[in-house]
């Protein structure tokens, strides 16, 4: 079904343009609140479209269990660890990290929904892989080192090793949240409606655990609530409905309706289109593999829905 592995794309676009705002509003808010915030809205959007829509069934609520832990692995602890990771590696770095959750959804699928690849659909996967790999590690003139005159989102913030692991371990929690999503969604349950409970799942979580623990660990470098505008706020309202509410549900459709693996595979693309738009941010123009990178994600990205 080439609509259901496209949503894997369009939900890569809508990820670029919220990872592109997350570096400033981390900044503002801090890590942990600002996720908090930002679920919390999404989780508001999609629970009023869903009773606005009646798109709560009997199929969703036989699976809540399954569907409310995909919310606790893949948002309350994967969206975390991935923004976290952006906020110590900056979002170019922090993208050929995450695009591991290809391989890992490929993975997890093949072992417990016993989803096959064909060889020209495992090559096609390997293309995107190598070509997000290829962008973002020689996409940018002395990739290798620190360099002061570098723009602050190429900067690391914090251990290197942390990072990394913040953002593996982001990866890993998408990609068990997606496979624990498809069983409601094979059953006939609505997209939307399934991305609403993992999304409030995640809100609740997050809310929880920034009350108990993290309200009173606020960054030095994030501002008070009294001291943010409205253009912050408005800022994470729309990374909310565009991320999460439009992002997370094209992703959910896409998983319900085509392969695990695809899908996401497809989704890994967002540090390809990362690149173009750092390129106007930062004024830094990507190196000759950038452009490499992104022939191959192209190429490979059309072998899959051509196939």
């Amino acid at each position: 079904m080439p609509l259901a592995e496209l949503a894997g794309l369009a939900a890569a676009l809508c990820w670029t343009i919220s990872s592109l705002m997350a570096p400033r509003l981390i900044q503002r808010f801090g890590t942990m609140r600002f996720n908090t915030v930002r679920i919390a809205i999404a989780s508001a959007i999609l629970l009023l479209v869903c009773v606005i829509g009646q798109r709560f069934s009997s199929q969703l609520w036989q699976h809540s269990e399954m569907i409310m832990l995909s919310g606790l692995l893949g948002i309350f602890l994967g969206d975390t660890m991935l923004f976290s990771a952006v906020h110590r590696l900056g979002p170019r770095r922090t993208g050929v990290i995450f695009a591991t959750n290809a391989p890992m959804s490929i993975l997890l699928s093949w072992l417990f929904l016993d989803e096959y690849l064909s060889f020209s659909q495992l090559f096609a996967c390997g293309l995107v892989l190598t070509g997000v790999i290829i962008a973002i590690l020689f996409g940018k003139r002395s990739a290798f080192k620190e360099d002061k005159s570098n723009h602050a989102w190429e900067q690391t913030k914090g251990k290197l090793s942390i990072g990394i692991l913040m953002a593996l371990g982001g990866a890993l929690g998408q990609a068990c949240g997606a496979l624990l999503s498809k069983p409601a969604l094979l059953d006939g349950a609505d997209p939307i409606a399934v991305s609403a409970l993992r999304v409030s799942t995640g809100a609740i979580a997050l809310i929880l655990a920034y009350g108990l623990f993290y309200r009173h660990k606020k960054p030095t470098e994030a501002l008070p609530f009294w001291q943010l505008n409205a253009s912050d706020f408005l800022g994470i309202i729309a990374m909310a409905t565009i991320g999460m509410v439009i992002g997370m549900s094209l992703l959910v459709w896409g998983v319900g309706n085509a392969n695990v693996g695809i899908v996401t595979t497809l989704s890994a693309v967002v540090p390809v289109l990362i690149l173009p738009a750092l390129w106007i941010t930062t004024g830094q123009r990507p190196a000759f593999g950038a452009w490499l990178g992104a022939i191959l994600v192209v190429a490979g990205a059309a072998l899959i829905i051509l196939h």
